[in-house]
């Protein structure tokens, strides 16, 4: 039996570790789980995004494995779906107690400050347009002190507040405004920013409601070559929120964290499937064609190690290419005649009542959000 939520809150437990674009809830989630699974079942995410399948697979005593290109997607999954240990906790909590007396002066006064000779900031294009000199050298500092722990599970977690954080200390106007205004941050902006994220982690770890006792098992790279490493019929029941085409660039909302945390976001760029940067210089025909054949590849994969007669739930939102709206349950329609699936239900609403983007002529356009419930008849 699947665990009805009583909070209503769309960010509890570590479900508010780290901002996401066009993440979907975790009460739509548990909605499918009670309508399809049951505790001890195997689930997937094929495009699992922030984690938020993941979280509520492992919290509801199911194993849970996601699979996201973005390495961004990857570390904050990992963090919000991971068993940590009280040993684990407490070196964590030890690592921002010795942050935390320096913060007051603007200073790293505990923390074994380095001179900037000796630190290793990186260097990736326009970063002084992004980031102040003190703030760059904070981070470095900062990053390189996290580099140092083996614990996968601590190193992660702190991975994660890291990246929360740069955002907010950067020159970038906000989450979905890709653009640089003056902040004038003060010294210490980064450690104090970060002390405050990492005790707000501890915080929400530390309750008796919610408790996940094993780790969800997390892949980072492309979907189908990923898929291909599973067996056939390993999974009961599916659950994701695919690229929309020509909607977000999932990389663009992350591609400064990637330069901090040493990735190149140019292979997510390629790669990742209904991107602006694949479908702008395309025309209509040539890139519904494209993503049509991409997701028609992976649902395959996904029918392959999914068990018969198992479900697979899809949120998915309408897009538009040279001002021609493409509606993606009739796509997804298209792509079912070719695999094993077949609708069993769609449901849609006005993509604008639910998201934001960084493009205010993509937001605003007259597209839809679809539910679609798919039945694997192999």
């Amino acid at each position: 039996m699947i665990a009805d939520i009583k909070d209503k809150r769309t960010t509890y437990y570590t479900h508010g570790f780290h901002p996401y674009p066009a993440k979907f809830t975790p009460q739509i989630v548990n909605r499918f789980f009670n309508l399809y699974c049951k505790s001890g079942f195997t689930i997937l995410d094929p495009f699992c995004g922030s984690g938020t399948t993941l979280v509520e697979g492992v919290l509801n005593k199911m194993s849970a494995v996601g699979i996201d290109l973005n390495p961004i997607a990857y570390i904050i999954s990992r963090a919000k779906s991971s068993h940590y240990s009280s040993n684990e906790i407490d070196t964590i909590r030890n690592f921002i107690s010795e942050i935390q007396p320096g913060i007051k002066v603007g200073l790293f006064a505990n923390f074994n400050i380095l001179p900037k000779s000796e630190i290793s900031i990186p260097n990736f294009p326009n970063r002084s347009h992004w980031f102040q000199e003190n703030v760059s050298y904070e981070l470095a500092l900062l990053k390189k002190k996290i580099d140092e722990y083996e614990n996968p599970n601590i190193k992660n977690l702190l991975y994660c507040a890291f990246s929360k954080i740069i955002v907010k200390v950067s020159n970038q106007d906000s989450e979905v405004r890709y653009t640089a205004k003056e902040k004038n941050h003060p010294d210490g902006i980064v450690l104090s920013s970060f002390t405050d994220t990492v005790s707000n982690y501890l915080q929400a770890l530390n309750t008796d409601k919610h408790t996940i006792i094993d780790n969800a098992e997390v892949h980072n790279g492309d979907t189908y070559e990923i898929l291909k490493n599973f067996s056939a019929n390993h999974f009961d029941f599916v659950i994701t929120s695919p690229p929309y085409i020509n909607t977000f660039d999932y990389y663009l909302y992350h591609k400064q964290r990637m330069f901090w945390l040493g990735y190149d976001h140019r292979p997510v760029r390629k790669k990742e499937i209904g991107n602006h940067h694949r479908i702008d210089t395309k025309t209509f025909k040539v890139a519904k064609a494209e993503y049509i054949q991409s997701m028609t590849q992976i649902m395959k994969e996904i029918s392959r190690v999914s068990k018969p007669n198992s479900y697979f739930v899809m949120i998915i939102g309408d897009g538009i290419v040279e001002g021609t709206t493409i509606d993606m349950s009739q796509v997804v329609v298209d792509i079912c005649e070719n695999n094993n699936y077949t609708i069993e239900q769609i449901e849609s609403i006005n993509l604008s009542d639910t998201t934001r983007s960084f493009n205010k002529k993509f937001s605003n356009a007259p597209k839809k959000e679809h539910t679609i419930t798919l039945k694997n008849n192999k």
